[in-house]
């Protein structure tokens, strides 16, 4: 690596003043998501003045300023598998949503503009309210004016006594002409699991992801197709088979019947297709473009799409290779009479991208939800049609979402590094170095090191403008973003290397970076620690108790009971362990050998525990269990809680209040050694 050092005023490392605050890194972290082009515009989902607590739907038109089209006393989030997914539905001339109190749907009317109706806007209520029914992941049916989404049931739920088997996920449809309260009719119930449905176009056919424990989406899934009677219940129904079981998401068709989706049969997320004549007679599809690279990321929220198909059949797709997004246009050579097994073209359009998503093609434009190492989290726009390309907007910009407060020379940018782990395996990182445009730090001094390790842990880190990370490198801090082995963004195998052995091959791709760069001579040996949330707070506790490599560690609603974990875990992810640890209660030794509840004798370094308190994922007794532990130990511990807050903290003022003690915290045990 190159030196990090220029000449400014020499300060001491960590303490260094910025600009960037705890509220206004915060307030720029807005939660732009859920795409959806019409005629009119896009719409999409936002935070409300920069407060993830309260989210509403958006309307961008043209170049003007987005306008709110929710009314305010709404919040427009679903909780189906407790981190949601696409909570509302542009159906006609009506706005269906889901409100986040009472997990009712409502609609409301929009003009011919696309605003909500002045003169009747006044919310509809359609299901019922905190009735134990949740919905997400819309499909509209102009055939038969309904809707068609995934339904989770917890009204057999006893509220003494948790049982994720309480709870189902089933494929609904809901007629929107209804003049009462409806909850919904079942189309397909014969899964744990349901996701992404999506009609031909001429609404006779229904596509959509099932999947059964203890699988999660990433590991195996299947796509059902089934033809849809008069009475709109699907019938003949079929199931997508390739050479081997695999995850299989993300259905679409297009005008000619012809059925895409995204697979990783082999080993990378590549996309397929299969004909009409070919579903019937149960051919293998056909990978479109066969390419070491992903084309869409987990799915731990539903309703997201990484690509489409314009109105000339061609595939608009995002894709991620060595860490970076790119989006090419996948063209079907118009003069073979091979069917679907006909050669593609593809072209590049958009590259160098750290995160793309959502994307939705719309008359002659592409959108979709990205960001750079330059730029924060937005909406891009990127003009296919051929008028365009002959005129000036051919390259994708940026249309919805904050600019960035900060000066591009107070950004730090990373490095990509790839380095030996465990087994002689291969692990990344992104390493950021202190940067700001008024210090630099002593020749005889290396900067604190910050570890972040991503949740999931079937999750990643990428090389995006992140102003939270941004607060740590402005102030002298370095950053190391760990992409350990079962993150997803480097194919099927290496995410599955995690697979009954999470916390032993995650924690030693931690560690061995952290000493990558010790040995680089990059970062103070003695001033490395570490932060994460959910299963990245599991690896700050276990990486507290396996080795002395860390000063302090703070964990965001982290796992410390893996048995805990196994027995109250939400629904989603209840036999989830099953694939990262093996069978509960089978493997009970495991869980208790891998969890740092049970290691907490090893604890010397401080720790600092954040909680929200409605956590159904994390319940707060994991932690509270910790800080007793530690506190009677006589180590240094201090545990915050914040009311009202579940899995991720989406109040401002406690983004605020967290952040600003973690800092202090970390000061305080520098300051201390």
């Amino acid at each position: 690596m190159e030196s990090l050092r220029v000449t400014k005023s020499v300060s001491p490392l960590g303490t260094w003043q910025s600009g960037l605050t705890a509220e206004k890194v915060s307030r720029q972290s807005e939660e732009i998501g859920f795409l959806q082009p019409t005629e009119n515009g896009v719409y999409f989902i936002n935070c409300v003045d920069g407060d993830r607590d309260q989210m509403a739907v958006w309307l961008q038109r043209g170049a003007g300023a987005s306008s709110q089209i929710t009314p305010a006393q709404f919040n427009v989030r679903s909780r189906v598998h407790e981190y949601g997914g696409s909570p509302y539905v542009i159906a006609s001339d009506m706005l269906f949503f889901v409100n986040f109190n009472d997990q009712a749907l409502y609609s409301i009317a929009l003009d011919e503009v696309g605003f909500a109706n002045k003169e009747s806007n006044v919310a509809r209520q359609i299901t019922p309210a905190n009735s134990g029914l949740r919905y997400a992941d819309f499909a509209f049916d102009v055939f038969r004016n309904r809707l068609i989404c995934v339904r989770e049931d917890h009204r057999q739920v006893d509220p003494e006594k948790f049982s994720a088997a309480d709870i189902h996920n089933t494929l609904v449809s809901l007629a929107i002409d209804s003049e009462c309260l409806i909850e919904g009719d079942v189309l397909f119930q014969d899964s744990d699991f349901v996701s992404s449905p999506c009609l031909s176009n001429d609404y006779q056919q229904l596509a959509f992801v099932s999947w059964d424990h203890p699988n999660m989406p990433w590991d195996v899934t299947q796509i059902r197709v089934a033809s849809l009677a008069a009475n709109g219940q699907p019938i003949e129904l079929q199931r997508i088979d390739g050479q081997k079981p695999g995850s299989l998401l993300q259905p679409r068709f297009d005008s000619k019947g012809w059925l895409y989706f995204i697979a990783d049969w082999s080993d990378w997320w590549n996309l397929y297709c299969i004909d009409p004549e070919g579903l019937q007679s149960k051919q293998i599809p056909t990978c479109i473009l066969p390419v070491p690279a992903e084309f869409c990321s987990a799915q731990w929220q539903l309703g997201k799409y990484n690509y489409d198909i314009d109105v000339n059949d061609e595939i608009l797709a995002s894709y991620t290779q060595n860490g970076l997004w790119s989006i090419a246009r996948l063209r079907q050579d118009s003069q073979s009479s091979a069917g679907s097994s006909a050669p593609w073209s593809h072209h590049k359009l958009v590259e160098g991208l750290g995160q793309i998503e959502d994307l939705n093609s719309q008359d002659g434009s592409l959108y979709f939800c990205g960001a750079t190492e330059l730029d924060s989290h937005g909406v891009y726009r990127y003009e296919t049609d051929s008028e365009s390309k002959k005129s000036s907007t051919k390259v994708s910009r940026k249309i919805i979402g904050a600019v960035a407060q900060i000066d591009a020379a107070e950004i730090s940018t990373p490095e990509l590094i790839e380095y030996e782990t465990g087994n002689h395996a291969t692990a990344y990182g992104l390493f950021y170095p202190p940067t700001n445009a008024s210090h630099q730090y002593s020749a005889h001094e290396l900067p604190p090191l910050l570890v972040s390790v991503h949740g999931g842990p079937t999750s990643a880190a990428r090389p995006v403008l992140n102003l939270k990370l941004q607060y740590w490198t402005n102030r002298g801090f370095a950053v190391l973003d760990v992409n350990h082995r079962g993150s997803t963004g480097w194919g099927r195998a290496f995410r599955q290397q995690l697979n009954l052995s999470w916390g032993v091959v995650d924690l030693q791709d931690v560690v061995s970076a952290v000493e990558y760069l010790i040995a680089e001579n990059l970062v103070d040996p003695a001033r490395v620690v570490i932060h994460g949330g959910s299963a990245g707070g599991y690896s700050v506790m276990a990486g507290l108790a396996h080795t002395a490599l860390f000063a302090a560690g703070a964990s965001y609603y982290g796992v410390s009971d893996l048995e805990v974990l196994a027995r109250e875990t939400h629904k989603f992810e209840s036999r989830y362990l099953d694939k990262l640890i093996g069978p509960y209660p089978d493997a009970v030794d495991i869980y208790r050998e891998r969890s740092p509840i049970h290691h907490l004798g090893k604890i010397d370094a401080p720790l600092l525990l954040l909680q929200g308190l409605q956590d159904k994922v994390v319940p707060p007794t994991q932690a509270e269990m910790v800080c007793d532990n530690l506190q009677q130990k006589g180590v240094y511990v201090k545990y915050i809680t914040f009311p009202g807050e579940g899995h991720g903290f989406r109040n401002l003022a406690n983004q605020v209040s967290a952040l600003e003690a973690e800092l202090a915290f970390y000061l305080e045990v520098f300051e201390n050694q």
